[in-house]
């Protein structure tokens, strides 16, 4: 071999070992990332997932709640149910028959 291509060999190494570092450089931050996003990833699912059971259950007890005093509240005023429903079609009627 010439010295020329001795030195061409010796530069291609060189430029070898460089580009090698900046891989494992490269490598090594995207598996820092990597990893951060899964901490990540993994607590803020856990937490939205509390959060929606959470919101759920209160949902859950409301509307029991809601619908333990709609019968309780039907039975109880059906009368007076039925005078509020009556005057507000009389309303609808005369306000129709004014306009």
């Amino acid at each position: 071999m010439s010295s020329a291509e001795q030195t061409y060999e010796s530069q291609n190494d060189d430029q070898l070992d460089k580009l090698l570092s900046k891989v494992k450089a490269l490598r090594g931050v995207t598996t820092d990332i990597h990893s951060d996003v899964e901490s990540q990833r993994t607590g803020l699912l856990a937490d939205a997932s509390e959060s929606f059971d959470a919101f759920s259950n209160r949902l859950g007890s409301t509307s029991s709640r809601f619908t333990r005093q709609v019968v309780a509240g039907a039975k109880s005023n059906r009368l007076l149910t039925m005078y509020i429903l009556g005057g507000i079609v009389a309303l609808f009627l005369i306000w129709h028959i004014l306009f």
